[in-house]
């Protein structure tokens, strides 16, 4: 009953937000009134999902502690991204709505829509593994036969659904406050009760010790994490915070640029505890469990062997909690990416502000549709940390490519852009394709690839540069 009370109240919260979300700008950006401390709420909501804590306890269940220093990465790569201003200091400057907006004005609209369209397939491939892995760990919380996991999926997304798509940016802020203080409670009360159940930190050493000795404590020593793997996880990361929408949307909500790399910076601090606290619950889980299959539900494993039935409730409103804030989140910023770059400038007349949120809605919905239906199908073969950085990596080195390039070289071309597109994306497919192909390999040969395709492309075809300028329209009216 707590958790259908809460779920009204998400609902009621979409009706409130739908009164402020009047034009696309605030559908979208929230009018770029968006203040520190919601921001850091918002974004910490955003960024700490239900499948977030289950693939960073996956990680350190299957590594020991080495598994800590990709919480290190996350976190000092976001603080750098915030005091460098590194490519989001420009598009906020600019007023755009959406990432790849930006590579229409500098490049020319073809370059802005393959963006949009590589950008919106990773967030399905995304989506659907979380509503996926999620769905299922809240059947076995809630004590559900595994046959209601297409149902509980259903549910979760027609809530999300409804308020996201009534108010916008309005109601993903409204939600995620909410939700962010019932995301601390229950994971300060499941840290407590996982530590204790797993004999406390000497314990939990000893066993990490015996299972992967010294490389579960050093990644030198570490056959999973390599120093490749880290070059890589740095440069997904860095990518992540400065082209992903629905983190790079929150700075585009921002009063001022200034805010927004202040609010980066706080945040990554919580970047490094939403990946450092499940990890401690994955090597809980390991000294409490021992074996389990698969890895990834290590997590659901242990919990329901150690909540108490008086927490039971409170801590499944927390999980669900944190599942909403993520979607919700990613809903509007990858539906936003669909009509904005990929339906709008197919269009011969371009639509009013108030027809794109009809649009926009109508958008949210259909994409609703599609990852149920991929989440119901599709199962992957990699642990879900590796399966989410080889599809972001789809996109992520040349969207990062392309801005890095667009904003810092004025040497940079269309064909470069293209090139780099191509590039990015051959070997993270063949690695979905073929999962035998290391995932960390191709992350790399993407992030290698990219650059050295604008790189050759821009240098082969320098006079695309003046044309794209010609070609290219003003953003504020798409």
């Amino acid at each position: 009953m707590l958790v259908v009370g809460f779920l009204i109240l998400y609902g009621w919260l979409g009706l409130a937000a739908k009164k402020r979300a009047g034009t696309l700008d605030d559908f979208l950006v929230m009018g770029r009134k968006l203040g520190p401390i919601w921001g850091v709420a918002t974004l910490s909501a955003t960024e700490t999902g239900l499948v977030t804590l289950i693939y960073f306890a996956e990680e350190a269940y299957l590594s020991g502690f080495v598994a800590l220093i990709l919480a290190g990465i996350a976190a000092l790569c976001m603080w750098m991204v915030g005091w460098t201003g590194f490519v989001i200091k420009k598009l906020r400057e600019l007023r755009v709505r959406t990432v790849p907006e930006f590579l229409e004005t500098r490049f020319n609209i073809k370059v802005r829509w393959i963006a949009g369209l590589a950008s919106f397939v990773v967030g399905i491939l995304n989506l659907g593994i979380f509503l996926q892995v999620e769905g299922a760990f809240l059947t076995v919380i809630m004590g559900l036969r595994p046959s209601f996991l297409p149902l509980m999926m259903g549910v979760l997304l027609a809530v999300v659904l409804t308020y996201t798509a009534l108010g916008g940016m309005f109601s993903v802020v409204y939600t995620d406050i909410a939700q962010f203080v019932l995301v601390v409670v229950g994971v300060t009360i499941a840290s407590f009760l996982i530590i204790r159940a797993a004999g406390g930190w000497s314990h939990m050493a000893a066993v990490v010790m015996t299972r992967y000795g010294s490389g579960g404590f050093t990644f030198w020593d570490s056959p999973r994490y390599g120093i490749l793997f880290l070059v890589w996880s740095a440069l997904y990361y860095i990518s992540g915070w400065s082209t992903w929408q629905p983190v790079v949307a929150r700075v585009l909500s921002m009063r001022d640029i200034e805010t927004g790399l202040h609010l980066y910076r706080l945040s990554s601090v919580f970047m490094f505890l939403r990946a450092a606290v499940p990890m401690i619950w994955g090597i809980g889980a390991l000294a409490i469990v021992g074996t389990v299959t698969p890895s990834s539900a290590a997590l659901q494993t242990v919990m329901v062997r150690i909540l108490p039935a008086g927490l039971i409730g409170l801590t499944t409103l927390a999980f669900v909690s944190a599942t909403m804030s993520t979607f919700s989140s990613y809903f509007l910023a990858f539906s936003s990416i669909l009509l904005q770059d990929v339906i709008a400038p197919m269009l011969r007349k371009q639509p009013s502000d108030a027809m794109r949120v009809k649009m926009m809605q109508l958008c949210t919905v259909g994409m609703g549709i599609v990852i149920y239906i991929w989440a119901s199908f599709y199962h992957f073969p990699e642990s879900v940390f590796r399966y989410l950085t080889v599809t972001g990596s789809i996109s992520y080195a040349a969207t990062l490519t392309t801005l890095v390039g667009g904003i810092y070289w004025k040497r940079a071309s269309v064909r470069g852009a293209y090139f780099a597109f191509v590039g990015s994306a051959i070997f993270p497919a063949i690695c979905l394709a073929w999962p035998s192909f290391s995932p960390t390999r191709a992350g790399l040969l993407s992030f290698g690839l990219a650059p050295l395709g604008m790189i050759i492309g821009s240098l082969a075809f320098p006079r695309e540069i003046r044309s794209a300028a010609r070609q290219s329209r003003n953003p504020s009216v798409s």
